[in-house]
């Protein structure tokens, strides 16, 4: 909406003479008002962890308000003044506010910071760890990890850079995984011993083509075009799972693989040495986060 709207202003700026102030005026006003809000409403749904979108729409606001500054700038020599003294004097307010805001601003209960943090239990190792993708743990997540060495959680878990730090195992029985493998294709059958709501599985290999079918439902099939990064190549993920399972068929290129099965509890309230988050700390939006994950890995 807001690109259609700078669309929109450049149109009302070409049907106008150049540089009417009537024709800039309107074309910026009406992505004036959107811009911002859309802004306001990329960061409060994916946050910083991609700022990039919110940002981009904030230089287009600027961008759009450009011309209308122009209007006001003298012409001739003092013109060309200002034209450089201008945009010196916003680089540095741009500057001081920055610094400004750095001092100032720090997380609160009406502005909290975001976190990351799961539990995950390998049931075949018996072992558990707490796990965090922040760049750089904050103070609350730091309580749980203290170390970039992932070596030990279980195969095909990691994904990307991750903190990680040792935690009581809880009792509790991994996911139920059986199946076969014909030439290209795995057939499997998955449920949650103990009642999980979600699965993901990650596949050794890159898959091409998914299936799934649930009781009491006909199969789903979907192509698969690329592949997981940072981690396995390939990746299914079921939500609202039901306690009977789920039959999941996938094709991949022939030979060995291992499949990594993991369900998935939203809360950490019943996870061992778990202290709720302060008031000025909140769950992050990466999907793995604030779950209690327990693993099987089961080759084929």
């Amino acid at each position: 909406m807001p690109l259609l709207a700078c669309s929109f202003g450049g149109l009302l700026a070409l049907l106008w003479p150049r540089w009417s102030p009537a024709a800039l005026t309107a074309g910026a006003a009406v992505s004036a008002m959107l811009l911002p809000a859309e802004a306001r409403v990329a960061f409060n749904g994916v946050g910083l962890a991609f700022g990039g979108a919110g940002a981009l729409l904030i230089v287009l606001f600027g961008m759009t308000l450009l011309p209308i500054v122009e209007i006001f700038l003298p012409r001739g020599e003092v013109g060309r003044r200002a034209g450089v003294g201008l945009p010196a004097v916003a680089a540095l307010l741009a500057v001081a506010l920055l610094g400004t805001g750095l001092v100032v601003d720090r997380p609160d209960g009406a502005h909290p910071q975001r976190s990351h943090l799961a539990y995950v239990l390998d049931a075949d190792a018996g072992t558990a760890h707490w796990v965090s993708a922040e760049a750089a743990p904050t103070g609350w997540t730091g309580r749980y990890v203290n170390t970039r060495d992932t070596a030990a959680l279980p195969a095909g878990y990691a994904r990307g850079d991750l903190w990680t730090g040792q935690a009581v195992p809880i009792r509790a029985e991994g996911p139920a995984v059986t199946g076969s493998r014909t030439g290209d294709t795995l057939r499997l059958h998955v449920s949650s011993r103990r009642g999980a709501s979600g699965m993901t599985l990650r596949i050794e290999r890159p898959i091409s083509e998914a299936s799934a079918r649930a009781p009491g439902s006909a199969a789903v099939t979907v192509p698969v075009a690329g592949m997981r990064a940072g981690t396995w190549p390939g990746e299914i993920r079921f939500r609202d799972l039901p306690p009977e399972g789920v039959d999941i068929d996938m094709r991949l290129p022939p030979g060995p693989v291992r499949v990594t099965a993991i369900d998935e509890t939203h809360g950490l309230a019943h996870a061992p040495g778990f202290v709720a988050r302060p008031p000025d700390v909140e769950a992050g939006t990466r999907e793995d986060g604030d779950l209690v994950a327990v693993t099987r890995t089961v080759s084929f």
